[in-house]
């Protein structure tokens, strides 16, 4: 098949993953994976379109500004060196020339899993719209997890800052209460799309937060103690 037809969740999808990299190599079939450049930021989702040959496209944001002229783009995949944008009523069409490959920052070839887990929590969207909206308005850079009086908490602070403004939320009750930890990640790094998710976190290593209504899923590393 050498045409497919574009879903708005799939652009809805494609903008979220260019907020973490500017670039993306689609490859063949109907996963889509991108990865920071400076690989601390991964994100993966299954889609319903399936695409019958690679797709490396340089700037993913001009690409999707392409895309918003047309009501319902289906991509034409004739042309191995460009890909063809029409649209399924009107005449309209555009071209789009395939990036270097190797000059994009792209996934590991193997899919990513998480070496064990020390905390696991449910994140509902608005919890984390609150705590994105309080780091914003207070100007602080750190998301931390710690256990709060035997409640999994989660704070937006500046974690080098001992007196700045802080905003925190339980978001689950520890099994064993008298552990302690504290894990962050920088505000910056919360690149998801809004949604509930599933968040295991590996102890001085990296986050993975999975959606409970699809299988997208985010890697994103914590930061290091003491920075």
């Amino acid at each position: 098949m050498s045409t497919v037809k574009i879903s708005k969740k799939t652009q809805s999808i494609l903008k979220n993953f260019a907020t973490i990299n500017k670039s993306i190599v689609i490859d063949p079939g109907s996963r889509i994976r991108t990865i920071s450049v400076n690989r601390n930021i991964y994100a993966s989702v299954e889609v319903t379109e399936k695409f019958p040959q690679q797709v490396p496209i340089y700037d993913l944001g001009l690409f999707l500004s392409g895309l918003s002229l047309f009501e319902n783009p289906i991509f034409d995949f004739s042309d191995p060196q460009k890909l063809e944008i029409k649209d399924e009523v009107h005449q309209a069409k555009t071209q789009y020339y395939y990036s270097d490959p190797d000059i994009i920052t792209k996934p590991p070839s193997k899919e990513l899993d998480i070496p064990g887990v020390d905390v696991e929590f449910n994140l509902r969207t608005d919890t984390l719209a609150d705590l994105l909206r309080a780091a914003s308005v207070y100007q602080v850079p750190d998301l931390c997890l710690y256990n709060g009086g035997g409640n999994i908490n989660l704070m937006v602070c500046d974690k080098k800052n001992e007196t700045s403004n802080t905003f925190s939320v339980p978001v689950g009750v520890l099994d064993s209460p008298e552990d302690e930890f504290c894990y962050c990640f920088k505000v910056e790094n919360l690149r998801l799309l809004p949604g509930d998710y599933k968040v295991r976190i590996a102890k001085n290593k990296i986050g993975h937060f999975q959606s409970t209504s699809t299988d997208l899923e985010y890697y994103i590393a914590l930061e290091p103690k003491g920075k």
